[in-house]
């Protein structure tokens, strides 16, 4: 039998189909990952991400974000110490107690070396199944690195 370019089209819509639909849905902690990650990776675009745009002080924690970006090598770890809404998976809303680590190196002079460690309470809210920060405390985590 002939497998015109119609029928492969279809078998491969069919295998997109399959591998969309396996991907695990997106929790706070997948959200909460990405966000070390992107830091991490220095990509401000993908940290912003994160964060839900119509939040207080959104523009004040994007220029935060992309200062970090620009000015400093970023090395982030985030562990969830606790989420109150952990037995409730259904729960569009859940505040989360995070142990921040950060240590952040000056792109200019690799000498200025500055590591922070801060207990972070956050919101996360769902959005039409994407989990979005909606409020950060304290965002001075966030804070470009101090030169002393």
């Amino acid at each position: 039998m002939r497998i015109t370019a119609r029928k492969r089209c279809g078998v491969g819509v069919f295998a997109c189909a399959l591998v969309l639909s396996a991907a695990p849905p997106e929790t706070p902690y997948s959200r909460i990952s990405k966000l070390a990650a992107y830091l991490s990776d220095g990509e401000s675009v993908g940290a912003l991400e994160a964060f839900d745009k119509s939040m207080a002080r959104y523009g004040a924690i994007a220029e935060k974000i992309q200062a970090l970006s620009a000015q400093t090598e970023v090395l982030c770890s985030i562990d969830v110490v606790e989420d109150k809404e952990a037995d409730n998976d259904a729960s569009d809303l859940h505040h989360l107690d995070l142990d921040w680590y950060m240590m952040l190196k000056s792109k200019t002079d690799s000498s200025l070396v500055e590591r922070r460690r801060q207990r972070v309470a956050v919101t996360l809210q769902r959005f039409r199944g994407v989990w979005r920060i909606t409020s950060l405390s304290p965002e001075q985590i966030l804070a470009p690195l101090t030169i002393k």
